[in-house]
């Protein structure tokens, strides 16, 4: 990457939730954000949901990405970003 980049990236993911009753497929960006220093480069990455196949309703899930799975939780009617 070059200094000061920012990079997305996008994934097909699957949301599992209550007991595997709710499932919907969804759209995931990971996006990297490089901000050079003076010392160091500060690299930030995470993970945000676009867009599902449903609106499934509030509540803890499972997101499943390229066989890694992300607890998250969806509370008044929005996703969170994921940090990594």
């Amino acid at each position: 990457m070059k200094k000061g980049t920012h990079k997305t990236d996008v994934f097909p993911g699957i949301l599992r939730g209550d007991g595997n009753v709710v499932q919907c497929r969804c759209t995931v960006a990971l996006e990297t954000k490089l901000t050079p220093g003076t010392s160091a480069n500060a690299v930030l990455t995470w993970l945000r949901i676009d867009s599902a196949g449903q609106t499934p309703p509030d509540g803890l899930y499972r997101l499943d990405v390229r066989g890694r799975i992300f607890k998250v939780r969806r509370e008044g009617g929005k996703w969170p970003i994921l940090r990594l």
